[in-house]
């Protein structure tokens, strides 16, 4: 049995289809009960369970060998991640395979990186083996813009450098064979896409694939703030995203890993690829 949490997120669901079809038994894991039909369609157990709830959390990973261990950007995601950690030992799971990021570690400068970095230290020191799943920015990400790049024909660049976009699919493939191949115990699995790419030329790669003049327009680390702001986030999850953006411009966020063509043996996607299938969220 093998438990995901998060099984309705960006790297969740993938993941769910991913395990299912190497037939593996799979417990799905949500905190919205209106999920749960949807999940139980996909032929795995479904079930409904809080991060701040023991109990929940208990029977979540009761019977399971392997857990996936992911949570939304929260104040909270620290605690959240401990108390599924505890609950996994208690429970006798084996292998425990986290979502983190690139970089978290001890020595990590950025917020975030501090943050996953409790996480990852304390799954080391729970006795339970451990994979991290460490990515980069989301391609699904871009999304978020659909409306403001379908409506005026501008993607607004926060970022301000060369960014390794990874596809959220490539997350939940790697995340698949570390928890049913052997070998990934005791492993951080750096992940970003095969290119580094700038503002600009997403907005080109935008204009080609729609057929409509797309505008890259920069975005100042104030109004980025106060858009994730309105749009729900807490304000220190904000300016720690903020701060994780502004070191684009210095290049940081454009290396290139090849975790995904080493563990999958096929190349990681590419961004023009995500964005010729999403092409219709971009016109309308």
């Amino acid at each position: 049995m093998i438990t995901v949490f998060g099984a309705t997120g960006t790297t969740g669901a993938p993941l769910v289809d991913t395990l299912m079809a190497k037939g593996a038994t799979v417990r799905a894991v949500t905190s919205d009960p209106s999920r749960l039909d949807a999940l139980k369609a996909k032929g795995c157990e479904a079930v409904v369970a809080n991060f701040t709830d023991p109990a929940a959390l208990a029977r979540a990973c009761d019977g399971a060998e392997k857990i996936y261990l992911v949570t939304p950007a929260h104040l909270d995601m620290r605690q959240w991640k401990a108390n599924v950690i505890a609950a996994a030992k208690t429970a006798g799971v084996r292998h425990v395979v986290v979502a983190t990021g690139l970089g978290a570690s001890p020595k990590a400068g950025l917020t975030f990186g501090k943050w996953h970095s409790e996480t990852q230290e304390l799954l080391k020191q729970s006795g339970l083996d451990w994979t991290f799943v460490q990515p980069t920015y989301f391609m699904q990400n871009l999304l978020w813009q659909a409306g403001n790049i379908a409506k005026d024909g501008v993607y607004y660049d926060d970022l301000g450098g060369p960014v390794a976009w990874v596809d959220a699919r490539d997350i939940a493939d790697v995340a698949a064979e570390a928890l049913t191949a052997p070998g990934y115990e005791g492993k951080a699995l750096g992940l970003t896409g095969p290119e580094a790419l700038t503002g600009e030329y997403i907005a080109a790669l935008l204009s080609r694939v729609t057929g409509r003049t797309v505008t890259c327009a920069p975005l100042s680390a104030e109004n980025a703030k106060a858009g994730m702001v309105a749009g729900g986030m807490q304000d220190e999850v904000a300016r720690a995203m903020v701060e994780l953006a502004s070191i684009a411009p210095k290049g940081y966020l454009a290396g290139i890993e090849t975790t995904v063509s080493d563990v999958m043996g096929r190349p990681a996607r590419r961004f023009a690829d995500f964005v010729a299938e999403n092409r219709d969220a971009f016109v309308k």
